[in-house]
This record gives structure tokens, sequence and C-alpha cells, in this order.
């Protein structure tokens, strides 16, 4: 049979950080997925779960307006939001896969930096999108420059899309900078996508919600899975002006996150202590990590944000070397703009064995 399908996908590759053949030993010290190393609030518990087993035979409680009201006031403190300004979806990537189908098409031109959140980017492409990136220079740690993003920007973008923080830097970009690319944006009728999937591991007023009742072109995507610690759930949001909303409506997302999701993520973002005491935590153990590296580098970087580019000059496979040593980060090969000589490094909750091992493995490289 000949399989038809989308002509954009018919010579498309996939490009993702998941690898599901790989076999990898079970006394390696993960810190690959950006997930919260210090997991989930201490209020959500086993018996909190279970008590969810009543929402498995029935459909959700769709449109999760307990769930809405829970992501207004969580975000309350930036902006003020109403719950029609919001759309739910498993996780932010599924929530970019709906901003996808919507606003790309055979031929659209995106914007964006190189490396980001390959995923993200991957499935542009996979819409249609042909992508025009800045390269983040090696030569200046990969920081992100809004000025050439910027000067780069044409009338032929329909859209801007910027992580942030940036994956797989893990920097966060000052909001000022992003407010004058939304109002560069906006003159020309482009979307500026701000993907925080990280953003509960930077402050809530550099988020890009604070400009989405200013600016009609910005959309904002978050998730419970990195700072909440609840990657399992499968919850994610977009956050748009209220002229948006009826566009997005297109896709509704009906029923994308089950009853048992919904009930546990507002306990979640009720708890905004985790979230601080996370950043504090994380912050002591990357600025440990940062002060052990010899031969490695790494990139510009937040403190509080769990995940790093870690890089060395030589020509050497880093992933599979730290893989010899016991430690599981994430290839360079599978960003944009990166290769062989680059990981992304995730801060782990214990850190004396990390640093024994990523010191052998620095140690391999002075030779």
């Amino acid at each position: 049979m000949k399989y038809q399908i989308r002509k954009s996908m018919e010579s498309y590759e996939v490009k993702s950080y998941i690898h599901p053949d790989e076999v990898i030993p079970a006394d390696v010290v993960d810190c690959s997925l950006g997930i919260n190393p210090f997991g989930c609030t201490d209020r959500i518990t086993s018996d909190v779960y279970a008590a969810t087993f009543g929402g498995m035979a029935g459909y959700p409680s769709y449109p999760y307006p307990v769930l809405r009201q829970a992501i207004c006031e969580y975000l309350a403190p930036a902006a003020t939001i109403v719950p029609e300004q919001l759309a739910i979806h498993t996780g932010s990537m599924g929530m970019i896969w709906d901003l996808d189908r919507l606003l790309i098409e055979d031929g659209t031109q995106v914007l964006s930096v190189a490396p980001t959140f390959s995923s993200a980017t991957s499935d542009m492409r996979a819409m249609g999108a042909v992508i025009d990136t800045v390269e983040l220079r090696e030569s200046h740690a990969f920081q992100v420059n809004l000025t050439e993003i910027a000067a780069r920007l044409t009338p032929s973008h329909r859209i801007v899309y910027l992580d942030n923080p940036n994956n797989p830097t893990g920097q966060v970009i000052p909001i000022d900078g992003l407010r004058e690319l939304a109002r560069q944006a906006l003159a020309q009728d482009t979307y500026l996508i701000v993907d925080e999937a990280y953003g509960d591991f930077m402050e809530l007023t550099n988020s890009a919600v604070t400009l989405v009742n200013e600016y009609p072109n910005v959309i904002v995507v978050r998730t419970l899975s990195k700072g909440f610690g609840l990657a399992g759930i499968r919850t994610g949001y977009a956050v748009f002006a209220r002229e948006f909303a009826p566009v997005m409506a297109k896709l509704p997302g009906e029923m994308a996150i089950t009853e048992m999701a919904a009930q546990m993520a507002p306990i979640a973002l009720g708890d905004r202590e985790h979230i601080a005491q996370s950043r504090a935590k994380i912050a002591a153990n990357k600025q440990v990590v940062l002060a052990h590296l010899t031969t490695l580098k790494a990139s510009v970087t937040t403190d509080t944000v769990p995940i790093v580019l870690l890089y060395t000059e030589q020509d050497t496979d880093l992933y599979a070397l730290l893989l010899r040593h016991g430690i599981k980060a994430e290839r360079g090969e599978d960003f944009d703009g990166i290769g062989r000589r680059h990981v992304r490094f995730r801060v782990p909750r214990e850190l004396d064995e990390c640093l024994r091992r990523l010191l052998a493995a620095q140690k391999e490289l002075e030779g």
C-alpha cells in the first residue's frame, strides 16, 4: 500500500533527545531529563493519589474549571488572568502540538535560536515550517542575544519561538528584552511564543505572562512537569490574550488531561513554598557542580534552573564519556546548533557520587 501523509513529513526526520531503544546501566547517576530533582510537593501523597481513583471511570471534568481557577490564582502575583485566557493540554509539548497545528502550514517561517528545545522545532518542521535560527555562539558561552534576534526579525516571520529559561543552557532571558521583542513583533502581526516549560525555576515576575494583557501576539506555554515535579501527570497550559481565545478555541484540547491530573494539579499549584525551596536547593547544588568543572566548560546559565550546557573543546563524544563514568546526560547531537562535544546536564539531588564521577570523567579528558 502507498501510505499518503502530509507533504511536509515525507522527507521529515524526527529530532528528539528521547532514545527508547538505548540500554542504560542501572547504577548511573541520572542527570538527563529536566525534571525537578527534588520531586513534587509533599501535599500530594499516595493517599491523595488514591483519592482520585474514582475519576477513572468517567470522563474528565472538562473544561476543568477548578484547575483553570487554580492556574489563575497561581499566576495572580504576575498578572490578572481569567480562565478564558487558558488552554489545557498534556504537558507543554501537547500545548505546542496544538499551537503548531493552528498556526503553521507549509512554508510558514519561524524565527528561533539554536540550541533550543528540539522537540518543539522538530514538530514545527513536521507541520511544514521553515525554521530561521539565530545561532547561540560557543565563543560567547551560548548567551542569548535578543538584539540579534530582533535584528533578524522580518515581516515574513509568522512566529518567533523562544524558550525561557533556555533549554539546554538553563539561562533566564530578562523580561524587559522580551517585552521589546513582543512590541516589535506585534507591529508586524507576528506571534511571540514563549515556552516556559522551565519557567517555575525563575521568578514569576519574569514570566511573559506579564505581557499577554498588553501584547495580543504573545502566547506563553507552561507545564507542571518541571518545577512542580509532576511530569507523570502530563499537565500543561497556555496563557494568551482575551482576543486570542476564540482563535485557540478552534482547537479546544477537549478532555486532553485525565480527571486524576485535574484533581492533583491544583494541590501542587497551591504550594508556592515547594517551588521556592526547590529553587534554593537547586541553586546550591548547581553552584557546587559548576565549581567542580575543570576541563569541561559551562554555558551562560542561571543558578535556580536545574539544567546547564556542558562542553569541551576536544573532539570527543562527551555523552559517551560521561556515560562510561556512570553519568547519564542528554546528547548534544539531539539539539540544533550543537553536537557530540556538548551535553545537557541536569543537577542531581545527591551530589557526592555525581561529583566523584564527574571529576573522573574530566581527568580522562585531560589525558
